[in-house]
């Protein structure tokens, strides 16, 4: 391994730098994270206009990362200056119903509509985007050679941890990712990874005029590259303080190194923290990033934060896009047990370490190790300000993750194993590293393809109707006929282009439920976001899956009706999309189809009186309610009726309770659809538990006397009851005689009686 040890790095980074093109090149542009907000700082830059000033509401196309040190920004500028990138504006087009830190969302991946101007060969903005980008990847390039270095200066007897340090650092997914995008983190990992080495080096051959003078200007240039790595200032001040007291120094000599440290940091940075001062009244211009991106609206507690700590663990090794799109589970399945097993193996080297009383080597570990919690620490403060629980804000320190990884992954191995260790890793990683860009990110840009009248399923009615006289409604295939509450509905619409459009209409989604109320909703331009109307032509077809989730406050079980429509996206509340009308020009509804939904668990209930009654071999009533059995005139009665399905009934009952006489006059009566129509008996499964509640309104002229309590079921069109059987089995009547209610004077016909 020693001999090879260079020759393998070779290859390693070769591989590193090819993985970084492809993620570079299969990522359409802006589609990293927080891609389109970077790019206009570098453009502002290049077209001469200096460093963007952040105005908070007023929508600024840098956003947030305005208030970000200049110092990437200045180089990729100087790379793409001499580009015509006026066209930023038309490639720039955001997708307003981006669905950005919603991994878990169906469709609207795409932060950016994308269109022509993207292909090859590339021009104006596209072609500076991944001039960008290439030099990003040889950044990163040079984060995997210092992390090797820096595993190397720290074991330097144990080539196999320099090169599983490096390995986990260049095949890290997520790592990749953001290498092959527009990101001043590709700066800041490769400043902060090499004063890391540096300081290692300081601490374990002493310190020097050429060392220090060099640990000063990566500090001052980080400090213009990212606010994060302002945390190796104290770092680099403990080491000192470290050092001087380990080789029983006078004072003199360590403050000596702290100024000129401090001074040249000084020289380097100190104006971006004045002007910050200047424009915002904050130094670290942390006001404005966080009024422009958005604070939490209270502080978390432990717990919370805790809760986000899968965000946290999955951002870190890989969580694509807009934060939205998710690598398969197995993968962060794999990287947690690697984790766990380098934890616990960390654990045992750092105790061999203590045991072999190797100093030495355990404070480097512990100049590590500080470095992560320095970054851990800062991140979790700037959690707590404003959501931020992604594990990629940790690539600062990542070398310094890695090594502490590599080491304790090698520490659980024989050292005759640590070679076939490291290959099995590499093979591992690589593995997925290289499938993640063709199976993970690029299908989710990719655009629904246009389609035939032949693709459209022939087994499915035909719905023909047209929005807003741009795009027709052909059909829709609704695939859950049935969902829990929290669940989502999944449907399919076919649509097609029936006139040319310079406008850009939103569809909309509304889950009709009880009563009309929405209890889900979606928003998206065509296509999952891919297909603007003002792109689509005439006599175009496509096909639109949706997944829309029902609330969970949602009453059920009721029929949840599917409301289509489009609008255009004007302000916050939009405006109509215009009519909706049939093939014969005649207004027609948006509902596209129903669904059933359900409890998630079905409830058992327990009626206060049992009975058995069947209905026309269609339902059966097991059970009721009657909190009173005696009421006065002019008040009312309750009964709830347990029903229960027999068969899939193909008619929608109505259900009735009468309070008739002797001579069957009928008293009171309340007729309906069960629950109020959100639960037909058409939509009752078999075996189902339907119970429903029904109040009767007894007339104050109602003379006293005991009356008859008589429900059933009939056919609203005309009038047709359900025959009864009864417990024996023969036919009763086409009512059954629930109970009796003993009715009492009103106090009106009390008062009439007393005189």
């Amino acid at each position: 391994m020693i001999r090879h040890t260079k020759w393998l790095l070779s290859v390693l980074i070769a591989l590193f730098v090819l993985l970084g093109f492809i993620y570079s090149l299969v990522t359409p542009v802006f589609e990293a994270s927080d891609e389109p907000w970077h790019y206009p700082v570098v453009r502002e830059i290049a077209e001469g206009r200096g460093l963007p000033v952040v105005h908070p509401g007023e929508g600024e196309p840098w956003r947030q990362e305005g208030t970000q040190p200049p110092l990437y920004y200045a180089l990729s500028a100087a790379a793409t200056f001499w580009l015509d990138t006026s066209d930023m504006e038309e490639v720039l087009w955001r997708n307003p119903h981006a669905t950005i830190g919603v991994p878990l969302a169906h469709g609207n991946k795409n932060m950016i509509i994308h269109t022509d101007r993207e292909r090859f060969p590339w021009h104006g903005s596209v072609l500076a985007v991944h001039l960008i980008r290439f030099l990003s990847v040889l950044l990163g390039a040079g984060t995997v050679f210092l992390t090797w270095r820096l595993g190397h200066e720290l074991e330097p007897g144990c080539p196999e941890v320099a090169l599983a340090a490096a390995v986990l650092v260049a095949f890290n997914p997520m790592f990749l990712f953001i290498t092959g995008s527009v990101n001043n983190d590709n700066l800041a990992v490769l400043l902060g990874t090499l004063a890391v080495w540096l300081l290692v080096r300081i601490l374990r051959s002493g310190v020097t005029q050429r060392r220090l003078v060099a640990l000063s200007l990566l500090l001052g240039l980080g400090a213009i590259t990212k606010l994060s790595l302002l945390g190796l200032l104290p770092l680099a001040a403990v080491t000192l303080v470290y050092i001087a007291w380990r080789q029983r120094m006078s004072l003199g000599p360590l403050i000596r190194w702290c100024v000129t440290l401090l001074g040249i940091v000084m020289v380097i940075a100190a104006w971006w923290y004045v002007r910050n001062w200047q424009l915002y009244g904050d130094p670290l211009a942390l006001n404005v990033h966080l009024d422009v991106m958005g604070r939490r609206a209270f502080v978390p507690d432990w717990r919370r934060l805790l809760g986000e700590w899968e965000g946290f663990r999955i951002s870190y090794w890989g969580l694509f896009g807009g934060v939205n799109v998710l690598a398969p589970g197995a993968m962060y399945k794999a990287f947690d047990l690697l984790s766990l097993m380098g934890l616990l193996g960390l654990l045992l080297a750092v105790w061999r370490l203590w045991r072999d009383q190797q100093r030495g080597s355990l404070v480097s570990l512990a100049l590590l190790a500080a470095w992560v919690i320095i970054v851990l620490v800062s991140l979790i403060r700037w959690t707590r300000l404003t959501p931020a629980s992604q594990g990629r804000l940790m690539f600062p320190a990542i070398a310094a993750i890695s090594i502490l990884l590599a080491s304790g992954l090698l520490a659980l191995v024989p050292r005759c194993w640590r070679s076939l260790t490291v290959g099995v890793l590499s093979l591992g990683m690589a593995t997925w590293a290289a499938i993640l860009p063709f199976v993970v990110i690029a299908p989710a840009y990719i655009r629904p393809p246009l389609l035939n009248h032949t693709d459209v399923p022939p087994e499915l009615p035909r719905i023909n109707v047209t929005h807003a006289g741009v795009l027709k409604l052909l059909a829709a295939d609704i695939e859950t006929h049935a969902v829990g509450v929290g669940e989502p509905v999944r449907f399919t619409l076919y649509w097609q282009v029936v006139s040319e459009t310079t406008s850009n209409y939103s569809v909309f989604v509304h889950l009709l439920g009880s009563n009309g109320e929405v209890v889900g909703s979606t928003d998206s331009y065509p296509g999952q976001g891919a297909w603007p109307t003002s792109q689509l032509r005439p006599g175009a077809m496509f096909q639109d899956v949706y997944q829309v989730p029902t609330e969970y406050t949602a009453i059920a079980p009721s029929l949840v009706g599917i409301d289509v429509g489009l609008y255009l996206l004007h302000g916050k509340g939009g405006e109509a999309g215009g009519p909706v009308l049939d093939d014969e020009g005649r207004p027609a509804s948006g509902v596209v189809g129903q669904v059933r939904l359900v409890r998630a668990e079905p409830r058992q209930y327990s009626s206060q009186f049992g009975v058995d009654f069947e209905l026309g071999e269609q339902a059966a009533l097991r059970g009721y309610d009657l909190p009173q059995h005696s009421v006065r005139a002019g008040q009312s009665v309750s009964v709830t009726l347990y029903w229960q399905g027999l068969v899939l009934m193909e008619e929608n009952y109505t259900a009735f309770v009468h309070l008739v006489d002797a001579e069957e006059n009928m008293v009171a009566q309340y007729d309906k659809q069960p629950l109020e129509g959100d639960w037909p008996t058409s939509a009752w499964q078999p075996g189902e538990t339907v119970p429903d509640t029904y109040t009767l309104e007894i007339p104050e002229q109602t003379a006293a006397g005991t009356y008859q309590l008589r429900v059933g079921l009939y056919l609203l069109r005309d009038g047709r009851r359900l025959p009864v059987t009864g417990p024996p089995g023969r036919i009763v009547s086409d009512g059954i005689i629930l109970d009796e209610i003993t009715v009492t004077a009103s106090e009106a016909q009390a008062r009439g009686q007393g005189r």
